[in-house]
């Protein structure tokens, strides 16, 4: 079939001054227009990214399917066959083989894999690690377990049949481990063909394998986090992107149950290496030190290139002296500097290094035979994300490989005459874009420019830029001119969409088919009658792993290019910590507390907890928090005091989250209602305001909105929301009746918005804005329709020009602040929270939950909703404590049901589905991870 995914005519789409051969770093700026376009596909034919940056990739899509993330790309040697492999992940197959002339897939290919006498099957990619042999007769690529493929090649039409797969070995056993499996990643075939080396990625390990019979000679030890390999001559050479092994004498924070080596205040990795390895005696003889997150790497004569994802650089290794001779500087250029261009992939082309940015959408092409400061010629621009590149003699062109491609565009028919998205639609895409010209590349970086608004006004930061004279209003112009606005308090919800939440309010953007949690959530409601309504707010991420780093890191690479969708490594975010994604900026946090700045953490960046159990050795439940709360709202009336005061007990492995972080604020755990963290919050905050010590900057994580199924001593999940409405409401209430309320402003959104569908994206989210300086109502009892591009990064920024912060990527230097929803003002009258109108303590069945409560009626289940009840039973048993822990598309399903009384079937499909299938398809995933 022809690919429908085409160049489209871009020519005219944007008016630009800057035209940058020999480029430069940013130093003008220009305004960018006030828009409301929405994320997805534009009329003139560019695409809005969820992060807010433009797309309009040169060349040809080769269109993959959908879902689909695409990872990493090679070129078959045999130049006859015209043909690349791409490997996937989140998909039906490990690899796609495609032509390099018509973009036209050859092959969806799946390995078999010899078990005794029966062949099985395993559809599994892994995050980089696809290469041919130099002769083109086999494939071999990585899997994200314990397998590595390898696969024959026919001659001529470049398609694929299975040769073997080989079982690595999995780490030694750590109690810290994420998984059992050795997570492979970049591969290659030396020379000759006689072996393949494999990095294991969780075994800080290469593998090194018989091609000839598929068994594995050696494992050799190396750096940590091993990513890709590269060959010349007797020598292999592996990028380390967790650096050297930590002596007893480092500072260390894990990642994967590995200790890395890490800052004593924020736990980022500060070293990154290259190992260099004898093939003949299998060790290593050398470690080169490079930039932070060494990650893909290309050779060319005596030369070996590094992409330093966390330095923006890229090290150049002689390998005749074996050490780094020179490092060149990729990174956004912009004045005075932007974390995040994310370089990770290298190909070179005669004396040009063309190098991807996956935070940029962009190859960066680099002359490579000047030596002056100043080495980047231009930008290419890319679809969504690019991981990988490598170059096709044969067409002259760069072939790319982009992890998010389009976008997350794979709609969902429903039976209400609308498509909904959803976040985990992803459709990777690759990019065959021919060699440009000096004039072409001219075009192309104008085009890279102002997709990624490097010149926008909102990158005017710096001391040159405040006004020290300037009268306080609540959103300043520049950072670090004064705000009416003191105290932050930043509330942190899980995976809603704006539809589940808002779709049924006629006045903004939405659907009422598809606002299934509408009814429950009347504070909400509250909120934007009063409160600006924002109705075009995206999340930029697709789950939690990768939501709360864009919420306080202003961005996760190493979530999408590593650890996603697969959760190779980890599942960070919120109460689960990985080393290797943190970067050196800093969190949000962080950079208030540099500047002086009180700050108090509750629940979020949480590492672990304990709970202390009964006196019978039980552990306490959801009832009992419940009654706890109830007895203490009462003073005593109803409900029974179970629950000790500070039975939980938190902890944070990062020093930074640990002086701030209250320890017996609950973080996740859905055994735990969200009125217990608003009764035990409500306290502390009058604590502080009587004592004159409330925080510059408050960070809340109310996480009950996220549901738990069906699940018994649980809610129903219209229930949870009427729990998570309440406590918000009540929190909003105790802050607006404060004396700190006339110099305060509350933000609230969701981490993600993965566990539902929106008619307009999967990303789009519900945001509430609640500050005396919010702008004024439209009209008697409706808030201002806001239907500006925002996303979490505009929150941010907000954020820093109200606290006088610096931003911490391109992301939010780029974002512009909020000055739409707010009015210098201020409406200092107090909100009232409004009760519940759905009980909170409804379980499956329709009844109280047991311990609660007499039920004062009852509905029978069904054998339908029996089945999903012990379902969810199974599928979350353990689970509680863990955002994401449970299969997504079960998920998924059970909330959708549950909120629809069992009345609808799930979006894009024709009935009511029976539990049996969806279990089974989760645990069919080759690793049962935390997505």
């Amino acid at each position: 079939m022809k690919n429908c995914f085409r160049r489209h005519p871009y020519a005219g789409l944007f008016a630009l001054t800057l035209v940058v051969p020999g480029l430069a770093p940013i130093m003008s700026a220009q305004a960018a227009p006030s828009s409301e376009r929405v994320v997805g596909p534009q009329k003139n034919g560019s695409i809005v990214a969820s992060d807010n940056q433009l797309l309009t990739p040169a060349g040809t899509l080769v269109d993959l399917g959908s879902p689909v993330v695409a990872k990493a790309v090679a070129i078959n040697p045999r130049k006859r066959t015209r043909s690349a492999a791409v490997l996937l992940m989140n998909a039906a197959q490990p690899i796609i083989v495609f032509n390099t002339v018509t973009g036209e897939v050859i092959q969806r290919y799946i390995p078999t894999t010899l078990n005794g006498t029966t062949f099985s099957s395993n559809s599994n990619g892994s995050f980089t690690g696809v290469s041919y042999s130099a002769d083109g007769s086999k494939l071999l690529f990585s899997q994200d377990n314990n397998f590595v493929a390898v696969a024959n090649v026919d001659p001529f039409s470049g398609r694929l049949t299975p040769a073997f797969s080989v079982t690595l070995p999995s780490p030694p056993a750590n109690p810290k481990l994420y998984d059992s499996f050795s997570a492979n990643a970049g591969g290659v075939v030396v020379a000759d063909g006689s072996l393949g080396l494999v990095a294991l990625n969780a075994n800080n390990t290469v593998g090194i394998i018989n091609l000839f019979n598929g068994t594995l000679v050696s494992e050799t030890p190396v750096g940590n986090a091993p990513n890709s390999i590269v060959t010349k001559g007797d020598f292999a050479y592996v990028s380390n992107e967790g650096g050297r092994r930590a002596t007893d004498s480092d500072f260390t924070n894990l990642s994967d149950g590995t200790p890395i080596v890490v800052d004593r205040t924020d736990a980022f990795a500060t070293t990154g290496t290259v190992s260099v390895i004898n093939l003949h005696s299998g060790l290593v003889t050398k470690t080169i030190k490079v930039g932070l997150h060494p990650a893909g790497m290309a050779k060319s004569g005596s030369l070996i290139y590094v992409a330093n994802s966390y330095s923006d650089t890229i090290s150049v290794i002689d390998t005749d002296l074996q050490k780094v001779v020179r490092t060149i500087d990729v990174g956004v250029p912009i004045k005075g500097g932007a974390f995040g261009a994310g370089a990770n992939g290298i190909a070179i082309v005669g004396t040009t290094a063309y190098v991807t940015l996956g935070q940029s959408n962009a190859v960066a092409a680099v002359d490579l035979t000047n030596d002056s400061k100043n080495r980047v010629l231009g930008y290419i621009p890319t679809a969504y994300f690019p991981t990988s590149i490598a170059y096709d003699k044969a067409t002259r062109q760069l072939v790319v490989c982009d992890d998010k491609g389009i976008g997350a565009q794979g709609s969902i028919g429903t039976a209400h005459g609308v498509s909904a998205f959803n976040t985990h639609q992803e459709t990777g895409v690759v990019n065959l874009i021919p060699i440009p010209d000096r004039i072409e590349l001219a075009k192309m970086t104008e085009k890279v420019i102002r997709n990624n608004h490097w010149n926008s006004e909102n990158i005017k930061v710096g001391p040159e830029y405040a006004d020290a004279s300037a009268k306080p209003v609540a959103i300043p112009e520049h950072i670090g001119e004064p705000s009416l606005i003191k105290h932050v308090f930043l509330i942190i919800k899980e995976n809603r969409t704006y539809d589940q939440m808002l779709g049924d309010l006629p006045q903004a953007n939405g659907d009422p088919s598809l606002a299934v949690f509408a009814a429950n959530v009347p504070n909400q409601h509250a909120f934007v009658k009063r409160f600006p309504l924002i109705d075009n707010m995206y999340a930029p991420s697709r789950q939690s792993a990768d939501g709360h780093p864009w919420i306080v890191e202003s961005g996760s690479f190493y979530s999408n290019d590593i650890l996603s969708p697969d959760w190779i490594r980890s599942y960070p975010g919120g109460n689960s910590n990985d080393a290797l994604t943190y970067t050196q900026q800093g969190f949000l946090w962080s950079g208030a507390e540099k500047k002086g700045l009180n700050v108090k953490m509750y629940g979020e960046w949480s590492s672990g907890y304990t709970i202390n159990p009964k006196a019978d050795g039980s552990q306490y439940t959801w009832a009992d928090f419940y009654n706890t709360s109830l007895f203490k709202e009462t003073d005593g009336r109803q409900g029974r005091m179970i629950v000790p005061d500070n039975s939980d007990t938190e902890s944070a492995e990062i020093p930074s989250v640990t002086k701030i972080l209250d320890q017996h604020y609950p973080s996740f755990n859905l055994d735990i209602p969200d009125q217990y963290r608003a009764d035990y919050y409500i306290q502390k905050f009058q604590a502080q305001e009587a004592a004159g010590k409330v925080p510059n900057l408050t960070i809340i994580w109310l996480p009950d909105d996220h549901t738990n199924g069906t699940t018994t001593g649980n809610p129903l999940p219209n229930n949870y929301q009427a729990d998570n409405d309440l406590a918000l409401g009540r929190i909003v209430e105790a802050i607006s009746n404060s004396k700190a309320w006339s110099k305060s402003a509350i933000f609230v959104e969701e981490d993600d918005s993965q566990d539902g569908v929106d008619h307009v994206d999967g990303h789009r989210q519900p945001v509430y804005l609640i500050s005396p300086y919010s702008v004024a109502p439209q009209s008697p009892g409706i808030g201002k329709v806001i239907h500006t591009t925002y996303t979490q990064e505009n929150i941010n920024r907000t954020i820093e020009n109200i606290l006088g912060l610096a931003p911490l990527t391109q992301f939010d230097l780029t974002a512009a602040p909020m000055f739409d929803c707010f009015q210098n003002t201020a409406d200092l009258t107090p909100f009232v929270h409004v009760p519940a109108t759905t009980p909170l303590n409804i379980g499956p069945g329709g009844t109280p939950i047991a311990g609660t409560g007499s039920a004062n009626y009852a509905m029978k289940m069904t054998r339908m909703q029996k089945a999903w009840n012990l379902a969810s039973n199974q599928m979350t048993r353990g689970k509680q404590g863990k955002a994401d822990s449970v299969d997504e598309n079960f998920l998924n399903h059970v909330i959708w049901y549950s909120a629809t009384d069992w009345k609808r079937p799930y979006p894009g499909e024709a009935k009511i589905q029976w539990p049996a299938r969806l279990v089974t398809a989760a645990s069919h995933k080759a690793v049962v991870k935390d997505d």
